[in-house]
């Protein structure tokens, strides 16, 4: 199936890739690989939100440029495939939540800077004994006259050292349904009682985030009290579709080992040369191919104001687990010196294959695991009884 671009979509490809190509030199790409913070990225950050870029497919009364959901996803294309930094969970879960669920003083004080990339958030969900079955969260919101009393600690919230607020699950009501009594709250991150350790990984690091006696104003709720499971679900249905575009990343990756296999060595020799360097080509060929259409599909269904639960576990699944074998696959064409780190003087591609490589591990298990996907395509996609636990 042939699916293609409007040509005024094209025009924007071109437009948002010669912008990249000017912003993201290669020692600035060097520099903020696997960075979630730091000066250089919010300063970033908020070059692309003032360059009006940022929130392409948001609506113009909230900062944006008023385009769909195609044209904010070949901005993530271009911006994956440059190697910018990218607030994905902010602009695009974070962000439309608010406008769907967010109260008026909320949308007024959060949507404007987010577009202008002065705000960033983190998703606070993952707790020590709540991770992929997160109903059974006990970090606690104590309502009272003045709002919300939190107590608690989550775990895995990528970013938290640099967000100024955690968009945080919270147990408002332990009497309910497990699936119930659970709310959405604003933290603002500068709260006295609020504190996080970072977690080195064997690439982005995450962090243990703590809440002591942390003190969340009423107008902080986002939608209804104990209502928040449903916010929860859509949210992580919208990080799912980040997760699965992530294999932009490896887009740059095969263009640079394709073009490396075409050019002869000191000796005049091709890898293109060998069959099995062109069948691995060819098939990772294939799976970016099959994840650009299955990203297509969603971004109509978007624009549709439809959301596929088994569709968007299956860009997740398909997305994480092709971009691992994606990489593995040019690891072994470009042989060792593709797996020595940045900085090492036999180094290829910068060090960057060996850092995708060795990231990517993660892709599997954030935003949900992949075992659990499976389950939710099974219930949702194909009509399968839900899975018992």
């Amino acid at each position: 199936m042939f699916v293609d671009l409007t040509p005024e979509q094209h025009a924007l490809r071109h437009k948002v890739r010669d912008y990249f190509q000017a912003l993201m030199t290669p020692d600035m790409r060097d520099q903020l690989r696997g960075k979630e913070g730091g000066e250089l990225f919010r300063q970033t950050i908020r070059q692309m939100g003032r360059d009006g870029w940022l929130a392409v497919g948001w609506p113009k009364a909230h900062g944006g440029q008023g385009f769909a959901a195609t044209e904010q996803l070949i901005f993530f294309e271009e911006a994956n495939i440059a190697g910018a930094p990218l607030p994905f969970v902010t602009i695009s879960t974070v962000g439309p939540a608010l406008m769907t669920h967010g109260s008026a003083l909320q949308k007024e004080r959060f949507l404007p800077g987010i577009a202008a990339g002065e705000i960033m958030f983190a998703i606070g969900y993952s707790e020590p004994g709540a991770g992929s079955d997160l109903a059974v969260l006990k970090t606690s919101a104590r309502q009272d006259a003045d709002g919300f009393v939190v107590n608690g600690n989550k775990l895995w919230t990528s970013g938290a050292e640099s967000a100024d607020f955690i968009w945080l699950a919270a147990r408002t009501d332990p009497e309910q349904a497990r699936h119930k009594g659970i709310s959405l709250l604003i933290v603002d991150t500068t709260t006295p009682g609020f504190s996080h350790t970072l977690i080195p990984t064997t690439s982005i690091p995450t962090t243990a985030t703590y809440y002591d006696n942390v003190r969340v104003p009423n107008e902080m709720l986002v939608g209804e009290l104990h209502g928040g499971w449903k916010l929860i679900t859509s949210q992580l249905n919208h990080e799912r579709l980040g997760l699965g575009t992530w294999s932009d990343k490896v887009v740059a990756l095969f263009r640079r080992v394709y073009l490396w296999a075409r050019a002869c060595d000191e000796q005049g020799r091709r890898a293109m040369d060998k069959a099995w360097v062109r069948s691995s080509l060819a098939e990772c060929y294939a799976r970016l191919e099959a994840m650009r259409l299955i990203n297509m599909r969603i971004a109509a269904d978007l624009e549709h104001e439809r959301m596929d639960v088994a569709l968007s576990s299956t860009t997740k699944v398909f997305g994480s687990e092709s971009a691992i074998e994606i990489l593995r696959k040019l690891a072994a064409i470009v042989g060792a010196n593709g797996s020595m780190r940045s900085g090492s003087a036999a180094t290829l591609l910068q060090g960057e294959l060996e850092y995708e490589l060795r990231s990517s591990v993660t892709l599997t298990f954030g935003g949900g695991t992949n075992e659990i996907q499976r389950e939710l395509i099974a219930q949702f996609g194909l009509g399968m009884p839900r899975a018992q636990r």
